[in-house]
């Protein structure tokens, strides 16, 4: 049996109304406007940066009125088709089932008309009668926050103060019957600058003998670690690389920002294997590891067996090391591959196929199209059976053919 060495207190994970902190007068404009809803009402719009309870508090309202929620991260979902789909029918029959819906769109600041196919047009005209509770969150002011905001009411969040914080951070402790000196205590909560999924966290690690404090050798950004890890002789020298470098580890129960993300450090290094040209045996083995090395750290995060990511450097870089050596892999993880830019000069080709395809793996047609569609390719020109497994997958015989025909094209260049 596995002994988790510091356990959670559930109000921490399920906080109710009055557990928060900071933003008291934005969070009561979103009560009054809870209670004083009627179809018609404006939408919500929650700006401010991570960590500071936008998300958490929804979900917490959504409890003690008894609301039924319905959770969207517009960074996922953001083009007008996949919206359509999954929104329309949520306002169309509310009526009919009687049920107390709030429709709650998450990172509404990553959807943009240019990119995403009129997702933000067709949100800007569905929200001005909304039929049932929206509120919308998002981290920063753009271009389609601003539009978003002539339909909405926008209430602001501010980072937590420190004396917040620290009231907090002692209440945390309390819940846990934990203690923290005072120089910790501290240094947690000016390293969390007001986010206080972030004192969280810190609090979990620090307990659990896990420094939060950032070491003055940490100095490599994530883009040139990945190029330099690819590019050194020695084991040591890649391991030095990896523990010198910015990467955080964060706690999925708490959320992940967007600076979380970009410092994913598995997701670099799956990004950048699959999108460099190498032969295709090395991919396989390359993302087996990063697959084992991702149930390990999803383990340790879940488990808050925070012990283990002092030694995940190690880990990772034993597993990389011998089968990436001069392969040439670069950082690519936002930029799109040389090898796709043939898909995009067939992009009306092949659009009806990666929407379908886009749907079995539960992802936008722009992201398929992007940072799938090329390994699956690469995948399927080195089976067989492929045409059978294509036709079999893609029910419009119509579409199958494109595919057929992008994947015949593949082995005939390889050739």
């Amino acid at each position: 049996m596995y002994l988790v060495p510091y356990t959670i207190d559930d109000s921490l994970i399920h906080p109710k109304i009055s557990d928060f902190v900071g933003n008291e007068s934005s969070r009561k404009k979103i009560i009054e406007w809870i209670v004083k809803w009627s179809d018609g009402s404006k939408p919500l719009l929650l700006v401010g940066p991570p960590g500071v309870g936008k998300t958490s508090f929804v979900h917490a309202l959504c409890r003690e009125f008894d609301i039924d929620l319905i959770e969207l991260n517009a960074s996922d979902t953001r083009n007008k088709n996949l919206l359509a789909q999954v929104i329309t029918p949520i306002f169309s029959n509310s009526s009919l089932t009687g049920k107390n819906y709030l429709l709650f769109l998450d990172e509404i600041d990553g959807i943009s008309n240019r990119e995403d196919s009129g997702g933000l047009d067709f949100l800007i005209d569905l929200f001005k009668e909304p039929s049932i509770r929206v509120i919308m969150a998002a981290n920063k002011s753009n271009e389609a926050i601003k539009k978003i905001s002539k339909v909405s009411k926008t209430v602001t969040f501010s980072p937590i103060p420190p004396r917040l914080s620290m009231l907090y951070l002692d209440k945390v402790l309390r819940l846990q019957n934990a203690s923290m000196n005072d120089e910790n205590r501290i240094t947690v909560v000016r390293n969390s600058f007001g986010d206080i999924r972030s004192l969280l966290n810190a609090t979990q690690a620090m307990k659990a003998g896990y420094t939060t404090t950032k070491n003055p050798v940490v100095d490599i950004d994530i883009e040139n670690m990945i190029g330099q890890f690819f590019s050194v002789k020695t084991f040591e020298e890649a391991l030095d690389i990896v523990r010198r470098a910015d990467i955080s580890y964060s706690d999925p129960r708490f959320g992940q920002s967007s600076e979380d993300r970009r410092k994913d450090i598995l997701a670099a290094f799956f990004s950048s294997i699959v999108m460099s040209k190498i032969d295709i045996p090395t991919i396989a083995v390359l993302l087996d590891k990063l697959s084992e090395l991702d149930v390990i750290l999803g383990r340790s995060l879940v488990l808050r067996n925070w012990k283990i990511l002092r030694y995940f450097p190690l880990i990772l870089t034993k597993s990389l090391f011998e089968v990436s050596r001069n392969k040439f892999i670069r950082y690519n993880r936002y930029s799109i591959g040389f090898e796709n830019m043939g898909i995009f000069s067939r992009a009306q080709g092949l659009k009806k196929t990666l929407r379908i395809l886009a749907q079995y793996f539960h992802t936008s047609r722009s992201t398929f199209g992007s940072f799938y569609f090329e390994p699956l390719r690469q995948v399927l020109s080195g089976t067989d059976q492929y045409e059978d497994l294509i036709r079999s997958t893609i029910a419009s015989e119509k579409e199958a053919d494109v595919m057929v025909r992008e994947i015949s094209r593949t082995t005939e260049n390889e050739r």
